[in-house]
């Protein structure tokens, strides 16, 4: 008999409520403090025309993992918060616990933030228009989440819409509704498709295979 596959909503672990909770305090501070939140879209905001010369006091790589932590307004904020909670949840489940669950999934969530922002510069290298959000990084966790729920079909039933909806916002241009970074998107996901059942294999408590 197979067991029977666990909600997504249950058992939220602790590193999530830690990463959800970081965006919401970034974003308190921010709002209280504009010098503050100035410092911190410098040192995180993702700026594709800037290249070499971000203005990121912690170098011009810093906003490849920074940008995560920055939120352009409260229904993003809410949004990703959310997200974290429920596709960050059903992506660590097969982590197990302990510490090597919690550094497996941290490195899984911010390669896929990584991947994301680089798509981004890739694809407008001239842009100064920046990006910011932990979408990047949620991106590879609904792809996660899907591996998660149902092996390979069930990543294909999380990853597809996804990957469709910003394909139509990459093809809309100008045209889109939506100020969305599909490439982060995009980029953040693809990394998750392909890079999630490594790190499972690599820092799983559990004897898991997909």
């Amino acid at each position: 008999m197979r067991p029977g596959r666990s909600p997504i909503f249950n058992d939220i672990p602790t590193v999530l409520l830690v990463l959800a909770g970081s965006f919401v305090a970034v974003f308190a501070l921010g709002a209280l403090f504009p010098q503050l939140n100035y410092l911190f879209l410098t040192i995180g905001a993702v700026i594709p025309g800037a290249g070499l010369q971000h203005p990121s006091p912690l170098g011009p790589w810093s906003p490849y993992i920074f940008h995560v932590f920055l939120h352009g307004g409260l229904m993003h904020l809410v949004f990703n918060s959310v997200a974290t909670l429920t596709f960050g949840a059903g992506a660590f489940r097969p982590f197990g616990r302990g510490m090597s669950a919690n550094l497996g999934f941290l490195l899984f969530f911010f390669v896929c933030s990584i991947a994301g922002a680089g798509l981004q510069v890739l694809v407008a290298p001239g842009s100064m228009i920046p990006m910011i959000g932990a979408s990047t990084g949620l991106s590879g966790c609904i792809a996660a989440a899907g591996w998660a729920e149902g092996g390979y079909r069930g990543m294909l039933r999380f990853a597809l819409p996804w990957g469709g909806f910003n394909i139509l916002l990459a093809l809309l241009g100008p045209l889109s509704p939506l100020p969305i970074s599909w490439a982060g998107h995009l980029g953040g996901l693809i990394a998750g498709v392909i890079l999630y059942p490594l790190f499972v294999a690599l820092f799983s408590s559990r004897r898991r295979s997909f």
